[in-house]
C-alpha cells in the first residue's frame, strides 16, 4: 500500500529534448551520436549513421565468431581506424599483410585486444605488434592513439593513425583505391591475456567495401 500519492500531474519536455529526425536505426541503443567514425559504445558496432561525412567504413571482417574488425578512414585527415569489438573472455586480434610463411603469422602487422593478467580481463588495452608465429607474439610496437572498453562480456578497443605510420605495413594503396584488397589474418587465445592462440586463421584477405570509394587520383605507395 502506497504511504504518499500525488496525481493529476504533467511531465513537460525539456526545451533541449528536440527531434530533427526520427532517430537511429533499430540497432542502436540511444547515446550521443558519436562523430569520431570508432564505435560508439560496448553495444554498438559502427555502421554508416555512427560516422561523420569525412570518416568512411573501408572493411569489416569477423573471421572468428564474434570477433569483429572494422577498418574505418578519415580521408580529410589521411587517417585509419583499426577498431576490434568481441569478447573478453579471450584475447583476439587482426593481422595486415603478407606473411613469411603463407597461411601463418610471422611478419604481419597485429592490432591485439589483450590484458596483462590470464584471468581478468577488466583492463584489456590494444596492443601492436610484427607478428612471430614461432615464439610469443613477436615485437611489440607503439603507433598513433588508442582505446579499449570493458562492459560486462564485451570489448570494444581502437587505433587510429596515419595510413603509413606502421612501418610494417602502410594502409594507403588500400585507402585510397589502388588495391581493392589486402592479406588479413585473425587469432585467438583461452585467456584474456596474450599467448599462444588456440584459433589462428591465416591466408585470407579483406576487401575494401563498396561504399568506400576515392573521389580523386591518389598516388601509390610502394610496399603497401
Amino acid at each position: 500500500v502506497h504511504t504518499t500519492t500525488n496525481g493529476g500531474q504533467t511531465l513537460t519536455r525539456p526545451a533541449t529534448c528536440t527531434c530533427s529526425d526520427t532517430g537511429n536505426d533499430a540497432t542502436d541503443f540511444p547515446s550521443p551520436a558519436p562523430t569520431d567514425g570508432t564505435v560508439d559504445d560496448v553495444t554498438d558496432a559502427p555502421t554508416a549513421d555512427d560516422t561523420d561525412d569525412t570518416v568512411d567504413i573501408c572493411g569489416t571482417a569477423e573471421l572468428i565468431t564474434g570477433q569483429i574488425l572494422y577498418v574505418l578512414r578519415d580521408a580529410t585527415n589521411k587517417q585509419v581506424t583499426i577498431s576490434l569489438q568481441g569478447s573478453s573472455d579471450q584475447w583476439f586480434g587482426y593481422g595486415f599483410g603478407p606473411t613469411a610463411d603463407g597461411s601463418g603469422m610471422t611478419g604481419a602487422f597485429g592490432v591485439v585486444l589483450t590484458s596483462g593478467s590470464s584471468t581478468d580481463s577488466a583492463d584489456m588495452a590494444v596492443a601492436q605488434y610484427l607478428l612471430n608465429s614461432a615464439s610469443g607474439p613477436g615485437t611489440s610496437l607503439s603507433y598513433g592513439t588508442t582505446t579499449a572498453q570493458v562492459a560486462g562480456s564485451t570489448v570494444t578497443g581502437s587505433l587510429t593513425m596515419a595510413y603509413d605510420a606502421a612501418a610494417e605495413f602502410d594502409f594507403t594503396d588500400f585507402l585510397t583505391c589502388q588495391v581493392d584488397s589486402i592479406d588479413l589474418l585473425a587469432a585467438q587465445g583461452s585467456g584474456p591475456n596474450m599467448a599462444v592462440h588456440s584459433l589462428p586463421v591465416g591466408g585470407q584477405t579483406l576487401t575494401r567495401a563498396a561504399t568506400c570509394t576515392c573521389s580523386d587520383e591518389p598516388t601509390t605507395t610502394a610496399g603497401a
